[in-house]
């Protein structure tokens, strides 16, 4: 899947500040010089067109001009933690122990150069979840290890990197701003975990929302009174589609169905004729026997479609 890497800049930048304000002890070292104006142009890491790195660690190898440890993400959403130490021998244990370290928890790194290494997430893998298992998992054990190993050169980010190079990031202030607001009307989730898939379930309402447009439906609405897309379908049915980032089709439908019905018929009335529950993943037999169960038994006009996001395609109902 193609992503816009500036989007994907601002995305890791919002979602970091958000830690931030759960964790006053929580810091990132972002893109220090503007260099080429990237800063200007919401390049707010290391990195360019085609990728980006950011860190939690003030250490540089000089010739590969990234941090000794990085999690990365390039314009495809395919993540990665890339560690390297090419030009400094005394440093070189420490960051072949991190790796050792990452591996004890099932990481398996490649090295793509002499003391330069990889590990790539699954490329269907949400770049935002990876981060966040990265900061939850990953971090905590690097961060002991370093705090245990002072002479190994490689400091944890602190608040000096914070006000010198985050707080003077452009539009920073607003950035927080917009975070803020958002938490207090209670569209940022207060756990980081909903708080990515909030941004899972915009990115999944965006792209339908563009496929049926091109695809002959017509008066599609996002998030109308609580309906996440109300549409006339191209025979003329009035459609709402609950989007679901449920681990299981299962799931999923527990959670749409009274959703689905109350914004239908509460207090008394009958505002559809088809709902639609829809998620990224296809259903097994099970779910559809049971979708198929609600319709004979209960009359209820309740179908399922899964959106596969690389192919902008949206399946047949279930």
């Amino acid at each position: 899947m193609k992503f816009n890497i500036i989007d994907i800049y601002k995305s890791c930048l919002e979602f970091l500040l958000e830690y931030q304000l759960k964790d006053s002890n929580f810091f990132f070292i972002p893109r220090k010089i503007n260099n080429k104006n990237r800063l200007d142009q919401g390049m707010y890491f290391r990195g360019n067109e085609d990728y980006l790195v950011l860190t939690f660690w003030n250490k540089a190898d000089s010739k590969e001009q990234i941090y000794y440890i990085n999690w990365g993400c390039d314009k495809n959403g395919v993540s990665s933690i890339e560690l390297t130490c090419r030009d400094n021998e005394e440093a070189l244990p420490y960051v072949i122990a991190i790796k050792e370290l990452l591996e004890s928890t099932g990481k398996k790194f490649e090295e793509t150069k002499k003391n330069r290494w990889r590990f790539f997430y699954q490329s269907n893998e949400y770049y935002l979840n990876t981060l966040q298992e990265f900061i939850d998992k990953d971090k905590p054990l690097i961060d002991n290890y370093l705090k245990s190993q002072p002479e190994s050169g490689i400091p944890l980010a602190d608040k000096t990197i914070d006000d010198q190079f985050v707080k003077t990031l452009p539009y920073y202030k607003e950035y927080m701003e917009s975070i803020k607001k958002a938490k207090k009307t209670g569209s940022v989730k207060v756990k980081h975990s909903e708080y990515v898939m909030s941004l899972q379930h915009n990115e999944l309402s965006n792209m339908l929302v563009e496929y049926l447009k091109k695809n002959g439906y017509t008066k599609v609405k996002a998030e109308e009174n609580y309906v996440d897309i109300k549409c006339i379908d191209k025979l003329g049915k009035k459609v709402f589609f609950e989007l679901k980032t449920a681990q299981t089709v299962k799931s999923a439908i527990r959670e749409a169905l009274g959703q689905l019905l109350e914004y239908n018929h509460y207090p008394n009335t009958n505002k559809a004729d088809r709902l639609i529950i829809v998620t990224k993943y296809e259903p097994e037999d099970e779910d559809i026997q049971y979708l198929t169960g609600l319709r004979l038994i209960y009359k209820i006009p309740v179908f399922y479609q899964y959106f596969d996001m690389d192919k902008m395609e949206l399946s047949k109902e279930y």
